[in-house]
């Protein structure tokens, strides 16, 4: 391999374009690394990788940048998948511009107007992107409302940042779409919240007007401790959330029934909830908790 394009390739971790490669090689010689497996074509046209590399999502968004610019930032949820704290799984990969970034969008990738600026971006896995507290927040203000929690929650989980930054970087954005949303939400994050569905589940008793429940309670008697996803502690009722996956053996199942009962011979009622619950029946699920706190039912 030409040694100025192996410098070029290794600047750019391991991604470059096609007109990169045609300064050293010709186009069948580029078809013939291709096919005998020493490069690999990217999901974006022109762009190709070396085929040692995973198809991870470093490597997406370095090959992305090729695409769109280098001056531009990965952003909202791409930026917090490089921080391991996203919850949306978005396939559209996201980056922040300057105030014109003119023609710069393409199948797969969304090139957002800055307003605040770029100069705190960040490198994280060879992409330069939105640092953690900004990031979570401008997740939150673009996406749906069941989400935000549970991004502010996950952010977070993984100490890149503190309630206090979240309070400080929401403060900075006011006046931006759905800042008030942000703002109200942010005193209610909590990083011991253990999965998405969770937060969402925790969301949504906020949401309805009961009061914020606590998360992971712990409730010790008899020498033995539990600790429910989230719960009133003194009115003594507890939920938590069902995953499909995490209660499908028979082992978890009966796990969990015994500390139901634990639970019950404890005077604590706990409530059992699923996506379905959160998603589409949760006016029931309400009604269900309220009862439970002694509460009237939100109208």
């Amino acid at each position: 391999m030409d040694s100025s394009l192996y410098r070029t390739i290794a600047r750019q971790g391991g991604v470059f374009t096609t007109d990169q490669a045609r300064e050293s090689h010709s186009d069948r010689e580029i078809r013939r690394l291709v096919r005998c497996g020493r490069w690999r074509r990217t999901r974006w046209r022109g762009v190709l990788a070396g085929a040692e590399l995973p198809d991870c999502l470093g490597v997406q968004v370095r090959a992305a940048a090729l695409v769109v610019g280098p001056d531009l930032v990965a952003c909202r949820s791409t930026a917090a998948a490089l921080w391991r704290f996203d919850v949306l799984g978005d396939d559209v990969l996201h980056f922040l511009g300057p105030p014109a970034p003119a023609n710069r969008r393409r199948p797969g990738i969304q090139v957002h107007l800055s307003v605040l600026g770029t100069d705190d971006a960040e490198l994280v896995d060879g992409v330069r992107c939105t640092p953690p507290a900004p990031t979570a927040c401008d997740v939150v203000r673009s996406t749906a409302a069941i989400d935000g929690l549970a991004t502010l929650d996950a952010a977070l989980a993984t100490r890149q940042c503190t309630r206090a930054e979240l309070a400080a970087e929401a403060d900075r954005q006011r006046g931006l779409r759905q800042v008030v949303r942000l703002r109200s939400l942010v005193p209610h994050a909590n990083g011991l919240a253990e999965s998405p569905m969770e937060s969402r589940m925790r969301w949504r008793f906020i949401d309805g007007g009961l009061p914020a429940p606590d998360v992971q309670v712990r409730v010790i008697a008899d020498g033995r401790s539990a600790y429910p996803d989230t719960g009133w502690r003194e009115q003594r009722v507890a939920a938590e959330f069902d995953g499909h996956a995490a209660h499908m053996t028979p082992e978890q199942l009966r796990d969990d029934r015994r500390r139901h009962s634990w639970l019950t011979e404890h005077d604590w009622t706990l409530l059992h909830v699923t996506a379905a619950d959160v998603y589409r029946q949760h006016e029931r699920m309400m009604a269900t908790a309220a009862r439970a706190l002694g509460l009237p039912a939100r109208r």
